[in-house]
Parts: C-alpha cells; sequence; structure tokens
C-alpha cells in the first residue's frame, strides 16, 4: 500500500471471468469505479495488538496485521488500516471480532460476492469504496500442462515464471485467449 498524495493505492488481482460473467466491463486507466476488496489468505494468525499494516510484496500480495472487524458462518472482515477486505469462507475467522490477524493475503476485486449478497448480511460493514484506475498490469506468466494426483492434466500458470506488461485497458474478452489475468493498481477516493 502507497499513496500518490490523495489516497491508497492498492494492487488488486482481477480474472477475466469478471469482465465475462458482466460483473465490470473492462478497465481503463483514469476510471473511475466503485467496489470492495477481497482477500484470500491461507496463514493468517492471531497475533497481540500491534499497528494495522498492510505491506505490498509482489503482484497482489500483501503482508497484513489487521483488526478482525465482523465475523458470520459464511464471511469475514479484516480493517487493515485505510481499507476494509473481506474473505467468503465456509471456514470461522481465526480469532474472534477485535482481536488481529498477521500473514500473507492475496487481494482481488470483488467479483460481486460482497454487492450481490454479502452486503446484506445483518451487521456487515461498508466496503465498497470509489478509486480511480492507476495502473493496469496484464500477466504474461507462461502456461504449463499439471498432472493432479489423480492422473487428470490441466493447464496453470507457471508461478515461478510469473510476469506482467503495462497496458492502457483490459480485454477480459480476448487476452490470453479469454483467459487474462491483471493486477488493477486502485488509488482509493476519500470521499
Amino acid at each position: 500500500m502507497k499513496s500518490t498524495g490523495e489516497g491508497t493505492v492498492l494492487r488488486v488481482g482481477m480474472a477475466s471471468w469478471i469482465i465475462q460473467d458482466g460483473n465490470y466491463g473492462d478497465f481503463e486507466l483514469g476510471q473511475e469505479t466503485e467496489c470492495a476488496i477481497e482477500f484470500h489468505a491461507t496463514d493468517l494468525q492471531p497475533v497481540q495488538g500491534g499497528t494495522l499494516l498492510a505491506e505490498h510484496i509482489e503482484a497482489s500480495r500483501y503482508r497484513i496485521r489487521a483488526r478482525v472487524v465482523f465475523s458470520a458462518p459464511n464471511v469475514w472482515v479484516l480493517d487493515a488500516g485505510r481499507f476494509m477486505i473481506f474473505e467468503q469462507s465456509q471456514l470461522t475467522a481465526p480469532a474472534p471480532v477485535g482481536s488481529f490477524v498477521e500473514g500473507i493475503v492475496d487481494l482481488g476485486i470483488d467479483p460481486f460476492f460482497y454487492s450481490a449478497d454479502l452486503s446484506q448480511v445483518v451487521g456487515m460493514p461498508l466496503l465498497s469504496y470509489t478509486w480511480v484506475v492507476r495502473e493496469i498490469l496484464r500477466e504474461t506468466t507462461p502456461w504449463v500442462e499439471v498432472t493432479d494426483p489423480s492422473g487428470r492434466t490441466t493447464r496453470a500458470q507457471d508461478s515461478a515464471k510469473e510476469s506482467f506488461v503495462p497496458v492502457a485497458k483490459t480485454d477480459g474478452w480476448n487476452d490470453d485467449n479469454g483467459h487474462g489475468n491483471y493486477i488493477l493498481a486502485l488509488e482509493r477516493l476519500d470521499r
């Protein structure tokens, strides 16, 4: 997370299927958009208080220390300082409301889980912010064939060769034959 003077800038991931599902149109530099930010984590651990932190590592991954501000059976919300993020999950939050967690998260644009359903959950905080698209990176990581333990072969991107190129706008229907992934640098507008 950094600031360009006006607001908080986050780098969030977005897959082309989100555009293809009609949840958003293609994004372009300078565009304003309203959305919530979701997170995915596998290793968040409870910690004793401290200063809220959202430190960018790479791509859309952040090291965070955040306070749990909401928890329900299928969703929980973290306050990471200048923004709040949610995770829709069947798992129970690893810490009660009011406590702190720390670890690595991957941030992504809300594919409408929040705006379509979760925003209606009783007690859910307001998570939709106004953002300006400051940078768009299109993923160019090569695809490889991967065989799972059952012997089924699928295609996946080679995380050891992760790479991106800057573009002026997304093309969710055509980039990477409709399988494009992006990193959007979004600057939060304080309104």
